[in-house]
């Protein structure tokens, strides 16, 4: 009988063998599968509308999106842009005080003037003011920073204590000899300002203040990193890293991460395109969106998403598939619609483009 034992017990071993060679049960000799490549969503573009205007400036909130425009303020209600300011305002910017309060800086048959909104645009008081003694200069850009009112000409920064009736010179003076400055930033936790433009002469300028002292510093250098001529057009803070800079202009966007000790270049071309803005993911700083125009007043051009996932060291550029468009971006802003990135951006004359980003 032992053979027959001896017998038994090889089958059963080399049964149980033949199960495990063959993955029955938990068992495998297969390699781990390679986990899939993550597919990156592809931006979604719709036409929001205002198309033929000028979007100057747009400014989102919470409950909802202004356009300052060519041709007047519009508010976005329930997908319908609503004229809420004169038709023949050119809106050259806005800022918001609170809810339904707003401040704007517009021309109106070559004059300037500012006007305040307290039922976010039904009426307007048109101020009184001494912003460059009455004479006609414009404020091209304005700034709210813990209840003062921040503004920059031609060739000079000033702040108010009272919604923009009376302002006190902070650098430069009226009137300057300057093409104008067009980038204007208060630093959220440092007592500096930072404003830029263009010189007489073409040059880029940038510049930062600190309002405590007053003392000015500027920053000649940038002038190497970016195509001459060239002009700063928009001025973003890193949200958690305060030392990080950001400045868009003509032919690119540079950046520095030390406080304006040193700059680097982030993104530049030789075509000499506008970036008016940069913005930052409110997920997730590392991922940024930026879009340019190429300076074309009279013809359509393509509208040309850039969106870098890696801080600025890769872009990738998405584009809209109607090249009769008239596709320069103008001005941007985002905000969180429905757990989703959303980024509106103000064209040269096509509108408002809304760009969805899962």
């Amino acid at each position: 009988m032992s053979w027959i034992n001896t017998y038994r017990t090889c089958c059963f071993a080399l049964s149980g063998f033949m199960l495990l060679a063959c993955g029955s049960g938990g068992g495998s000799l297969e390699g781990p599968k390679p986990n899939p490549t993550p597919t990156i969503p592809q931006p979604t573009f719709a036409q929001s509308g205002l198309q033929g205007k000028i979007v100057n400036q747009l400014l989102a909130t919470e409950s909802t999106v202004y356009a300052a425009t060519n041709a007047g303020v519009y508010l976005l209600e329930d997908d319908q842009w609503l004229l809420r300011s004169q038709a023949d305002w050119q809106v050259l910017d806005i800022v918001r005080y609170g809810e339904r309060h707003l401040l704007i800086s517009a021309m109106q048959k070559d004059k300037s003037l500012l006007a305040e909104s307290k039922d976010d645009g039904l009426s307007w008081e048109v101020l009184t003011h001494n912003f460059s003694d009455m004479s006609g200069e414009p404020a091209f850009r304005l700034a709210v920073h813990q209840g003062k009112l921040y503004g920059v000409g031609y060739d000079v920064l000033a702040v108010s204590e009272d919604r923009g009736r009376n302002w006190r010179l902070l650098a430069g003076g009226w009137n300057g000899f300057a093409r104008g400055m067009s980038a204007l930033t208060v630093h959220p936790s440092k007592p500096d300002v930072w404003y830029g433009g263009q010189g007489a002469i073409e040059n880029i300028i940038l510049r930062k203040l600190d309002i405590e002292t007053l003392a000015e510093q500027n920053y000649p250098d940038i002038v190497d990193l970016l195509p001459a001529p060239s002009v700063v057009k928009s001025i973003v803070m890193h949200p958690s890293d305060p030392e990080r800079v950001f400045i868009t202009g003509e032919g690119g966007l540079i950046q520095s991460s030390d406080y304006g000790q040193s700059w680097q270049v982030l993104r530049t071309n030789d075509n000499y395109r506008f970036y008016f803005g940069l913005l930052l993911d409110s997920q997730n700083p590392d991922v940024m969106y930026t879009a340019g125009w190429s300076k074309d007043y009279d013809n359509p051009q393509s509208l040309i998403l850039e969106i870098s996932r890696d801080g600025g060291k890769n872009w990738q550029n998405y584009q809209h598939a109607d090249n009769s468009l008239f596709g320069g971006v103008y001005s941007m802003a985002s905000r969180r619609e429905q757990g989703k990135e959303v980024l509106y951006l103000g064209l040269y004359k096509g509108g408002v483009m809304k760009v969805v980003l899962e």
